[in-house]
């Protein structure tokens, strides 16, 4: 279960969510009027994009012109994930949403419309304003199809064209979340890291900021806890984060190791740019993705990455090979 809040780096959030809401609808352009996918709510399933548009767009209070407006969830499910819902309301295996029912397909999008209501209840009590989801001005909206990008792997190795639909179980959820509470009076930025200060609440000392990591978890939490799902430890988010830090570590310590061992690395031009390598592999947000970005340089290295990307431990991996990769770029004048 992989729950993102979208950052706002571009600034397409502090004015009117017109065309993220257009953006939304794009799966609605294939379909007739009476099959199209509405927008939910914390009641309701039922909501035109219209509607949810001007909701938005009418709770912004007093918040200044160029100040955020609205963020953007999205709930992705694995596939595994999506096929034990699918399990659950069909009674048995499926492998594209096409092999349900009317009635299982309806079963199917609610569960995750549920899902999701209790997704934006955690997110409301995260900030530790003693709010809960009803306090929230929020619309869902449920998807079914991915596509490839042009940055994707698969477009890069010629194996799928960019745009072209990804085939299995891809169903997700996007959920546009008004940046003040539905009273128009309490701001909420899950971008404000959790931080010292606090906040008395119901006579008691209460931290101040929005824990992204507590979120995720307790995400991760309810859905196994709604949809009886038992996830394997290597699936955790908790194992991910561990792992993560592990990588970025690794990373670090090999390349500084090889800037003290290495004969031919004292002069300072070389060996600050291999600390600076070491560096920017530690700070990197996927320490695998760095890391694959040096071994491409090297011939025959895409074996080693698949092996990275699909051990279950990969340090030891990732020391072999990362001293070989680093070692072969310094001899060739790094």
């Amino acid at each position: 279960m992989y729950v993102k809040i979208h950052s706002s780096k571009k600034d397409n959030n502090r004015g009117s969510c017109n065309d993220l809401i257009n953006y939304l609808e794009k799966e609605n352009q294939e379909k007739d009027i009476f099959s199209q996918e509405k927008f939910f709510d914390q009641k309701t399933s039922d909501v035109s994009f219209c509607t949810a548009q001007s909701s938005i767009d009418n709770n912004k209070g007093k918040l200044g012109k160029d100040e955020i407006k609205f963020y953007m969830i999205t709930v992705n499910p694995s596939k595994d994930e999506l096929k034990h819902i699918c399990k659950s309301v069909s009674g048995r295996e499926i492998k594209n949403i096409s092999q349900l029912t009317s009635i299982e397909l309806k079963r199917y999008k609610e569960a995750l419309k549920d899902y999701t209501r209790i997704v934006m209840d955690q997110y409301a009590k995260n900030f530790n304003r003693g709010l809960s989801g009803e306090n929230l001005v929020y619309f869902g909206k449920v998807e079914h199809s991915r596509y490839y990008g042009r940055d994707s792997a698969e477009v890069k190795e010629g194996l799928y064209k960019a745009g072209e639909k990804k085939e299995g179980l891809q169903t997700h959820v996007h959920v546009v979340v008004s940046r003040m509470d539905q009273s128009k009076k309490i701001r909420l930025s899950p971008m404000a890291n959790a931080k010292n200060s606090k906040n008395i609440l119901n006579g008691k000392e209460v931290q101040i900021g929005f824990d992204r990591m507590k979120f995720v978890q307790s995400c991760e939490k309810s859905f196994d806890s709604n949809f009886d799902y038992k996830r394997a430890q290597q699936h955790k988010f908790s194992h991910y984060h561990a792992m993560k830090n592990q990588m970025r570590n690794t990373a670090k310590s090999v390349a500084l190791s090889i800037a003290r061992d290495l004969p031919g690395v004292k002069e300072y031009n070389k060996a600050s740019r291999v600390v600076n390598t070491a560096m920017n592999l530690a700070n990197a947000k996927d320490p695998l993705d760095a890391l694959s970005a040096v071994f491409k340089q090297v011939p025959g290295a895409k074996e080693c990455i698949k092996a990275i990307n699909y051990a279950y431990n990969p340090s030891k991996i990732v020391l072999d090979i990362g001293k070989k990769v680093l070692t072969t770029t310094l001899n060739k004048g790094l």
